[in-house]
């Protein structure tokens, strides 16, 4: 029982350790991603005009790495 919980550990850990890796420029790039700036103009408008916005599909934004 020992072990099992033992090697439930070190998988768990080896695990979240893959996914704490940051992205690379060539992961990033180009990639499409939800424009969330956009989606926010639209939703603080419709507000201000008592109106509900549902949204069905995001309006998306390419993400373009630029070098620091």
């Amino acid at each position: 029982m020992r072990t099992l919980v033992l090697s439930a550990v070190v998988v768990s850990l080896a695990g979240l350790a893959g996914c704490a890796a940051p992205y690379t420029r060539d992961q990033l790039e180009g990639r499409y991603v939800c424009n969330a700036d956009y989606m926010d103009q639209v939703e603080r408008s419709a507000h201000k005009h008592f109106a509900e916005v549902r949204w069905i599909n995001c309006p998306t934004a390419r993400v373009h790495v630029v070098s620091g």
